[in-house]
């Protein structure tokens, strides 16, 4: 049964990883890497450490952000809620799927209300597929 969950789950992470590699996004739009300091995860930041590490990441600024995905998991809730780390690279992954990093960030907000450290997550198993792959080969 545990061989047949890795199975499917290194099967459908390998589906995604073929599409993101499919969609990547034009050079021009790349994220800069975003200023964020190294905390313990008890700190909070306040929304303008937020607002200046998405800024610097992705050109947008999040001053005036509102839910535009209704029935989404996080709606009507603070950014500031989520780990910066995970949501910075929560934005960067949710951007294959869009142009619209606040698009971006409404999904990762999403994401993140269910499993906070969902792209910590994401990011293990496409290493463990790597790997995989690499040892196959």
């Amino acid at each position: 049964m545990k061989t047949l969950f890795r199975s499917a789950a290194i099967s459908t992470a390998a589906v995604m990883l073929l599409f993101s590699a499919a969609f990547d996004p034009p050079a021009a739009q790349e994220p800069r890497p975003p200023r964020v300091e190294k905390k313990s995860p008890e700190y909070r930041r306040s929304i303008e450490d937020y607002r200046e590490a998405i800024k610097d990441a992705y050109r947008v600024d999040i001053a005036n952000f509102k839910d535009r995905l209704k029935g989404g998991r996080a709606d009507g809730q603070p950014i500031t809620k989520y780990d910066l780390k995970e949501l910075l690279q929560g934005i960067k992954f949710e951007r294959e799927h869009t142009d619209d990093s606040l698009l971006a960030l409404e999904m990762a907000m999403d994401h993140l209300e269910t499993v906070p450290d969902y792209y910590s997550r994401h990011m293990k198993l496409e290493q463990e597929i790597m790997s995989e792959k690499i040892l196959r080969h």
